[in-house]
C-alpha cells in the first residue's frame, strides 16, 4: 500500500521532506542492501563457479588424462598445419619477389636503353647544329668583311679622315 506524502507547512526544512519520505516507505536503501544479502556479490560469484566445476566434472566425457592428451594432440595438429601453411605463404612470397626482382630488371634495361637512344640523338642534334653554325658563322664573317670593304669604297677621305 502505497502512502503519499503530507503537506509540511511553510518553513519545514528539506532534510525533514528526505526524512519522511524514507519513513513513509519504511526502508532505506542501506537497510535493503543488508536484508536482500545484495552486498556480497563475490560470494555469489563464488558460489557460481563452484557450481560450474561441479557441473563440468559431471558431464566431462573422458577423464582428465585423455582430455589432456587429446587437448595436446590437437595443439600439436595445429601447430604442424600452421609450419606448413607458412612455408607454402614463404613460398608464394618468394615467387612474387623473383617475379618483382625479373620485372625490375626488364624495366631497369628498358632505361638504359631509353638513356642510350637519347644519348645518341642528342649528341647527333648537337653535331647537326654545329655544322649549321660553322656554315653560317662562315656566311656571316663574308657579309661583315663585304659591308666593310663596301663602306670604304663608297666614302670619300676628306682631309686624310677615313
Amino acid at each position: 500500500m502505497l502512502k503519499y506524502p503530507v503537506a509540511k507547512p511553510a518553513g519545514a526544512g528539506e532534510s525533514s521532506i528526505v526524512k519522511e519520505a524514507q519513513q513513509d516507505k519504511g526502508t532505506s536503501m542501506s537497510d535493503e542492501i543488508q536484508d536482500n544479502g545484495g552486498g556480497s556479490g563475490f560470494g555469489w560469484f563464488l558460489v557460481g563457479l563452484g557450481i560450474g566445476a561441479a557441473i563440468g566434472v559431471l558431464y566431462a566425457p573422458q577423464a582428465g588424462t585423455d582430455t589432456r592428451e587429446t587437448l595436446a594432440e590437437s595443439a600439436r595438429e595445429r601447430a604442424e598445419y600452421l609450419k606448413h601453411k607458412s612455408r607454402e605463404a614463404a613460398a608464394h612470397v618468394n615467387t612474387y619477389v623473383d617475379a618483382g626482382k625479373e620485372q625490375f630488371g626488364d624495366y631497369v634495361e628498358r632505361g638504359k636503353s631509353a638513356v642510350a637512344t637519347g644519348r645518341s640523338q642528342v649528341e647527333d642534334y648537337v653535331e647537326r647544329g654545329r655544322k649549321v653554325v660553322a656554315k653560317h658563322a662562315s656566311k656571316v664573317s663574308a657579309a661583315v668583311d663585304a659591308g666593310k670593304s663596301a663602306y670604304t669604297a663608297t666614302t670619300s677621305p676628306v682631309d686624310g679622315q677615313i
